[in-house]
């Protein structure tokens, strides 16, 4: 590939996330970025210092996530088709009608599969927690803790533009980060282990690096949540009373995280970055709608 679409190609696509992430970081009070997130929770909550640490992630992270993974996605033949035959002046109609049924029907697929972890199996606590919770509202320090929880969350009604520019932030962040530079990494570095030929990859390591990125996501998530927990009840001055078996953790972390990773990078290995990213926004939309269906149907 010549430099010059290169690099075309890396403005467009860096463009796409950092511009929809400065809209949803602009439409948000509270941090939506990791550094940033730790920092508020760690008492930092000076309103420069969050933003600086913010625009620093976004612009830093998806510039070396993007130039990376396209560098390592162009030497084993994949990357974004679609973005790639537009930047050349070539038709690409015939090329999206292939991968818009998939990607729809993926999607849906996986927004199914997200409510499972929300089933009362997999939180046999969930009365216990409420209960906990009333309790610590009612309690005297109730009025102290619910000032320091405002200051974590965003209590501003979610509107539509708010939904849908957080849906479209998170799939273009995420799968150009996890998908167009971590799974290209890995099924580079796999491929120069087999001995595969420049320019190729076999099946076989494609779904070695796909599996791969599954289990950096689901392990990723549960250090997350657990770490970002304790940090919560311990900016609250409280100390966590309702605990998970380990099993639950990982059966809820897995259906969180591994079909998202497995659908959305075997769209990515077979059509395209535009694929992944097309079905792990409509995954988010279905999903919205059907909790909000969900919740509709509990209350009549």
């Amino acid at each position: 590939m010549g430099k010059r679409l290169f690099w075309r190609e890396f403005w467009l696509l860096w463009s796409a996330g950092a511009i929809t992430g400065a809209i949803f970081a602009a439409l948000v009070r509270i941090p939506t970025t990791p550094v940033a997130t730790i920092l508020l929770l760690r008492g930092h909550s000076q309103k420069p210092l969050l933003v600086g640490t913010e625009a620093i992630e976004i612009t830093v992270e998806l510039a070396i996530a993007v130039s990376c993974g396209l560098l390592a996605a162009h030497r084993i033949g994949l990357g974004a088709p679609i973005v790639e035959k537009w930047l050349c002046g070539e038709p690409i109609r015939s090329q999206v009608r292939p991968w818009l049924v998939p990607s729809l029907v993926v999607g849906i697929l996986l927004a199914l599969i997200s409510m499972l972890p929300n089933l009362s199996v997999f939180h046999p606590n969930r009365q216990l927690a409420h209960q906990e919770a009333e309790r610590i509202s009612e309690s005297p320090d109730g009025a102290k803790v619910a000032e320091k929880l405002g200051r974590l969350v965003d209590a501003r009604p979610l509107t539509l533009t708010s939904l849908t520019v957080s849906y479209l932030n998170a799939a273009i962040r995420v799968e150009l980060i996890s998908r167009l530079f971590l799974l290209s990494i890995i099924a580079l570095t796999f491929a120069k282990i087999t001995g595969s030929p420049s320019g190729t990859v076999s099946n076989r390591v494609l779904f070695s690096a796909v599996l791969g990125v599954a289990a950096i996501g689901a392990i990723a998530h549960i250090a997350w949540q657990s770490a970002t927990t304790k940090m919560i009840f311990s900016s609250l001055g409280m100390i966590k009373t309702v605990h998970h078996s380990f099993w639950l953790v990982i059966a809820r972390a897995f259906l969180q995280t591994v079909p998202g990773a497995v659908g959305f990078g075997w769209l990515y290995v077979r059509r395209g970055i535009e694929s992944a990213i097309l079905s792990a926004f409509v995954a988010s939309v279905v999903a919205h709608l059907l909790f909000v269906v969900l919740v509709a149907v509990r209350l009549v």
